[in-house]
């Protein structure tokens, strides 16, 4: 009987233990599912946190945009009650400019949920029309059609036409190439093989060409601080920092005087004269100047800086140049070997040589960025061999200084909404 009742207890106590481990596992599963279940929540209030510092920045980024000249600082708020949930959601957006002449905005966001946050940061700066090596609207000119890119013709930067390039032999585009046609054109009867180092993109959406508008900020600007001549006129650059003007209206021949405090000229008509209002350029530029024509536009020699960025970085020379209408080089006085540093704008017209076909030229070195209306004819090939065979051969390399400072009066880039466009410089979580 003793030992019957021994085995009972061992059976009890056996009983309690094994009672004890069940209790314990359903207790420490209750308390993983509960600790996974505050887990999952937790990771669902830090998304939505996340997502809300985003439209944060959405909200802040249109914004920005839609100012044309943005304060150097802004804030945007936004606080929202998710019935669903019954929690708050909130985000805080602060914009900052770095106070450059080219700002480069700072726009951080905390995002906010169910006390759960998130920052992210956003960094952009406005696009200017000389954003590219290269800009047209078309590649057609209206008296001689279709112009051609042929061997030998370098282009190191951007590249970007609303049109379609037209190619003849084995022309380089060093730097990422765009056009909105869905297809190269070739030269018929020319093996072609152009060299796309960084690509092509094609069939891509029209970029909203600059206007008058451009013309018209400086024409203002030009009356406050700047120069303003009337009639057909004539600006040499000198490597001092001075200038030589030649004007009829203001007695002036070849007079010798200190550059505009604001570095912008403007030549404009002779009251509403559609003939006058042409202006003649050449020299070495000290300093950042903007020479603009109400008319047409002619380079007559070599322009270039006195500091060349290509061998001193720190180099602060620039020079734009705008025309309403064509830019002209007149091939008769201008050099066999043509350099031009300048950002080179011509709104309503081309960039083109007078005597395109003039033989005993050599090369034409752009140090900066072109836009034109539409492509001009600048020399002439040989369609058998696809060789030039007068004119000038053109070597384009694009400013890199363009990014982050632009010549005197020009303005930032905007779409077809007229919306500043903006470039994305980074987007991080902190």
């Amino acid at each position: 009987m003793r030992r019957l009742s021994q085995n009972k207890g061992y059976a009890l106590a056996f009983s309690l233990i094994f009672l004890f481990l069940i209790v314990s596992f359903v207790a420490a599963y209750i308390l993983a599912s509960a600790h996974g279940l505050s887990t999952a929540n937790r990771g669902a209030d830090s998304s939505r946190a996340y997502y809300i510092a985003d439209a944060g920045i959405t909200d802040a980024f249109i914004q920005l945009r839609g100012y044309s000249s943005p304060a150097s600082s802004f804030t945007v708020s936004n606080a929202s009650f998710d019935p669903g949930s019954g929690k708050m959601g909130s985000y805080s957006v602060t914009a900052a400019s770095n106070g450059a002449s080219w700002p480069i905005y700072t726009l951080t966001s905390v995002g906010t949920y169910n006390g759960v946050t998130k920052t992210l940061v956003l960094k952009a700066q406005q696009t200017s029309i000389s954003s590219y090596a290269y800009l047209s609207n078309t590649e057609i000119h209206p008296t001689y059609g279709a112009l051609w890119w042929i061997t030998g013709m370098t282009t190191v930067g951007p590249v970007r036409t609303n049109g379609t390039l037209n190619i003849s032999g084995s022309p380089i585009f060093d730097g990422t190439t765009t056009q909105s046609g869905s297809a190269i054109n070739y030269y018929n009867g020319v093996t072609s093989n152009p060299n796309f180092v960084n690509g092509l993109t094609l069939s891509a959406p029209t970029v909203t060409f600059p206007t008058t508008a451009l013309l018209n900020n400086i024409s203002s600007s030009a009356s406050s601080g700047g120069l303003v001549l009337t009639g057909n006129s004539t600006v040499v650059f000198n490597a001092n920092g001075t200038i030589n003007v030649t004007n009829s209206a203001r007695g002036w021949n070849n007079t010798n005087m200190a550059k505009p405090t604001n570095g912008m000229i403007y030549v404009q008509n002779t009251n509403s004269s559609t003939t006058d209002g042409n202006v003649t350029v050449q020299g070495t530029v000290k300093g950042q100047v903007t020479v603009a024509s109400a008319n047409q536009m002619y380079i007559s020699g070599n322009l270039v800086y006195n500091t060349d960025p290509r061998t001193n970085p720190a180099s602060t020379d620039m020079l734009g140049l705008v025309s309403k209408n064509d830019i002209t080089v007149l091939a008769n006085s201008a050099p066999a070997n043509l350099e031009l540093d300048a950002v080179i704008v011509a709104l309503n017209g081309s960039f083109q040589v007078d005597q395109w076909w003039l033989t005993g030229k050599g090369n034409m070195i752009q140090y900066g960025s072109l836009v034109n209306n539409y492509c001009g004819p600048t020399g002439v090939f040989d369609p058998s061999t696809g060789n030039l065979t007068g004119g000038y051969n053109q070597l384009q390399y694009y400013d890199t200084r363009l990014q982050t400072m632009i010549p005197p009066g020009f303005m930032a880039a905007v779409d077809s909404t007229g919306r500043t466009v903006y470039v994305k410089l980074s987007y991080r979580e902190l």
